[in-house]
């Protein structure tokens, strides 16, 4: 089961990266560097994948996506449904690994349990013995269930994330990564330098 659903979110990552790796050769075959910056003013304006060019703008949050679940999202604009998708992902895959956490735990109070069982003396001391593991098995049987469950969220959030900053996430411009639109209040934004690459922006609003 566990090896299955590892191939799988392996085999969508790789079909990703080839996606964008076949994206940004096309766009750097097709277009002009002195074309460039028009380009990614215009794809401001466009709302969609289809039909529209790939800005290196659209690439990046492509990867971003591909990488933390809602970031591409957040990087083009988008600050809501990238924090729905970060926060979301964040959630399942948390408690995916609490419940993998207990999982660990139970199955070893088993064993120890089983090591208990052999040693006992007595009927009744064995019978609370068995009693224990059948409570712990019953434990471990729901923190499998939970586990399961909260890994295939995490998967399809994942997807749905990849969906639509491949097809429904319109670019809405160049802004500071990170910084919200309040009147009032501090703000810790990463800003695109050419030169520099990224700069940390720090805004105070009286």
């Amino acid at each position: 089961m566990h090896v299955r659903l590892r191939s799988f979110v392996l085999s969508l990552l790789v079909q990703v990266f080839l996606i964008v790796g076949a994206v940004m050769a096309q766009t750097s075959a097709t277009v002009p560097k002195d074309s460039v910056r028009p380009r990614l003013i215009d794809s401001t304006a466009q709302s969609g994948f289809l039909g529209s060019p790939w800005s290196e703008r659209r690439v990046v949050s492509t990867v971003l996506s591909a990488l933390i679940p809602g970031s591409g999202q957040t990087y083009l604009g988008h600050t809501e449904k990238g924090a729905a998708f970060t926060l979301g992902t964040i959630a399942c895959a948390l408690v995916t690994g609490l419940s993998e956490n207990n999982i660990v735990g139970r199955n070893e109070r088993i064993n120890e349990l089983k090591a208990q069982y052999q040693i006992a003396t007595n009927y009744v001391g064995a019978d609370t013995i068995w009693t224990k593991m059948l409570s712990t098995k019953s434990l471990l049987d729901d923190n499998v269930k939970r586990r399961d469950l909260f890994l295939k969220m995490t998967v399809a959030l994942w997807v749905a994330n990849m969906v639509d900053i491949i097809f429904f996430s319109g670019d809405k411009g160049e802004k500071p990564f990170g910084l919200l639109g309040t009147d009032r209040g501090t703000s810790l934004a990463l800003v695109p330098d050419a030169k520099n690459g990224v700069n940390a922006v720090l805004t105070v609003r009286f």
